[in-house]
């Protein structure tokens, strides 16, 4: 069985849910090729915006996507199901309900599909065309159970988790005080929010705050009187990075588009060692239940936690040590055959189908 694996990036998703798995089963002897985010082997056969053939290598039973939100890419689904090739597309989050305040509701939304944006560019995005692919698809793979609903009704869905590889495991811990969230404010503004004044009230107290990500506006977020440190990381970096933290934090509002959310943030700080409270979102919460971090569901209580730990290194070290058991059972490697098994069912799926269609 041949598989292209289409990432949408190199970092992130596109890294964590095709380019590390798929890596991974092409190590173990499985003919998977990932195919990099800047060389794209498919062709496209169009008339006016009409998708009419897809070209494909010779020999491809799989083809991969990975957020298929242009409206040409759509109708490739369908187009590549018809000629027997069997489609998987892979979700991670539930664009039909990013906040408005999140710069990624203008790309997606489908009133802005066509409309030219910054530099002069039409936007070419929208979330109902990834609903279109989902329909069409062999099969639908999501990092949540709650992502089901949204993208797989129609039956044709596989729950994949978020693993980590192992370049998040064994790195040194430094212990310290010092609070930081490892994320980008731009894409959780509102997310802040239920954290209250209780980080800045604790940087009154003396506590020192931190981000790895982009900081830019963060600080008045969190009602401080500036940014606190931040900057892009790189995702060769990004685990020292988060290793980096003394205490870490994962807020979540709570919103449709987060009860979609995985429990990456956590799991990631787990890895490295690092203790954290979260807010007690559906993922986040299944993760502290199997013994990792601490949860807040209100500013008091995030106040409170977060003081508990900046006062006590045992506690640090009780945490750092009971989370990175957790993100032991949690690894890339032991579960990427995860990936191997569904891709295995769409192709099967999709046989099943052109034997029907042959049939009738």
């Amino acid at each position: 069985m041949k598989i292209l694996v289409y990432p949408a990036d190199r970092s992130g998703c596109g890294s964590l849910r095709m380019i590390w798995p798929g890596g991974l089963l092409a190590e173990a002897g499985h003919d998977v090729t990932v195919v990099p985010p800047q060389s794209r082997i498919l062709r496209l056969v169009m008339e006016d915006s009409t998708v009419k053939d897809v070209l494909t290598p010779d020999g491809v039973d799989v083809i991969v996507f990975q957020r298929v939100t242009q409206a040409y890419m759509a109708q490739a689904v369908g187009v590549l199901r018809r000629k027997g090739i069997a489609v998987v597309v892979d979700v991670d989050d539930d664009l039909s309900s990013i906040h408005p305040s999140n710069p990624a509701w203008a790309v997606h939304h489908p009133a802005n599909e066509g409309r030219v944006g910054a530099g002069g560019r039409p936007h070419r995005h929208s979330w109902r065309n990834l609903a279109t692919a989902c329909q069409a698809a062999s099969l639908v793979t999501v990092s949540t159970p709650a992502l089901l609903d949204v993208y797989a009704r129609h039956g044709r869905g596989v729950v994949l988790p978020n693993y980590l590889p192992d370049m998040y495991y064994g790195l040194p811990r430094a212990d310290s005080d010092v609070i930081g969230w490892p994320g980008s404010f731009h894409s959780h503004p509102n997310d802040p929010e239920v954290v209250g004044g209780a980080v800045a009230r604790l940087v009154d107290e003396g506590a020192s705050f931190v981000m790895r990500g982009d900081s830019t506006g963060a600080g008045r977020a969190f009602g401080l009187t500036e940014d606190p440190p931040g900057g892009g990381v790189s995702i060769e970096e990004w685990p020292r990075a988060v290793a980096g933290l003394g205490i870490g934090i994962a807020p979540l509002a709570d919103t449709k588009f987060n009860r979609s959310k995985s429990f990456l943030k956590p799991m990631e700080m787990s890895a490295c060692g690092v203790p954290w409270v979260a807010s007690p979102r559906a993922e986040y919460r299944r993760l502290h239940e199997m013994g990792a971090g601490v949860l807040a569901d209100r500013p008091r209580t995030w106040y409170r936690e977060l003081k508990r730990l900046r006062e006590s290194a045992a506690l640090r070290q009780e945490l750092s040590e009971a989370g990175r058991a957790v993100a032991e059972q949690l690894r890339l490697r032991d579960h990427s055959w995860r990936w191997m098994d569904a891709w295995t069912r769409a192709y099967e799926m999709q046989q099943a189908t052109s034997r029907t269609t042959v049939s009738a």
